[in-house]
């Protein structure tokens, strides 16, 4: 049964360290390393979402090379698109290669965003909160700096495909009774985190952990899953990659 990466866990004495040094290294292939299918997925719909709620600033956290910010923008050109990253490296390719203009991109954590409280109508996350050792302080930074609504498309350690479904269900269970990060901490050596050379430094996460947090800072909350179709009368154990949806009261009174 496995609860680690492809490749297995590794000695990582600073995981933020390395995570920074991985982007560093492949900030030039990064784009190209990467599958972005799930997230064009939640990216086709986000648009949509942003002009239903009336929404004209968004913010991108965690924007690494732009993609997603990119794709906003084509989409909604009236729309002011920002983006933080906390990797010079990848902002560097948002703004040389892809084309982002510099005053649009701060290089900034997104557990502690430089920004005021309802500053961004719409703040969006592709990918960042399973590179995160604890997710809650993104989240709460998110709907903090948010007016209207958080949209996050990230994965779920639950659903996985490639995991039988009895390994998906203990997966669950673990984490329900308290023991699954005890569990991973023993068979990584210690601690959380492992390292895969498609995705660097990295945490076991699901999208499904994170809609507590979104629920209780606003009026409508939704879990879309991106990749294929999903009838279950229990999601949380087949999907694999969803788009978080979180409208605050003002969005749900503008529709």
């Amino acid at each position: 049964m496995r609860f680690g990466s492809v490749t297995g866990p590794r000695a990582v004495d600073d995981p933020i360290a390395a995570q920074r040094a991985y982007y560093a290294r492949t900030s030039g292939d990064y784009d190209r390393m990467h599958d972005r299918r799930a997230h064009d997925e939640a990216l086709r719909r986000i648009p949509g979402l942003l002009e239903r709620i009336g929404a004209r600033t968004v913010l991108d956290t965690g924007c690494g090379t732009g993609l997603a910010m990119m794709q906003i923008a084509e989409a909604l050109p009236d729309v002011t698109v920002r983006g933080n990253d906390p990797s010079a490296a990848l902002l560097d390719v948002a703004r040389d290669r892809n084309g982002i203009a510099a005053d649009r991109l701060d290089l900034a954590s997104s557990d502690d965003l430089p920004y005021a409280d309802g500053s961004y109508d719409a703040v969006v996350a592709t990918g960042v909160l399973h590179h995160v050792p604890d997710p809650v302080p993104v989240v709460a930074e998110m709907l903090r700096v948010a007016r209207l609504g958080v949209f996050i498309s990230d994965s779920s350690i639950y659903g996985q495909p490639s995991s039988p479904l009895p390994a998906r269900m203990l997966k669950l269970v673990l984490a329900r009774t308290g023991l699954l990060r005890p569990l991973l901490r023993a068979r990584r050596g210690g601690h959380e985190w492992y390292v895969s050379e498609e995705d660097g430094v990295a945490w076991s996460y699901s999208l499904f952990d994170s809609v507590p947090q979104v629920r209780a800072a606003c009026a409508e909350v939704r879990l879309e899953p991106t990749v294929g179709p999903v009838r279950s009368r229990c999601p949380i154990l087949f999907v694999g990659h969803g788009l978080l949806i979180g409208l605050k009261a003002e969005a749900v009174a503008r529709r």
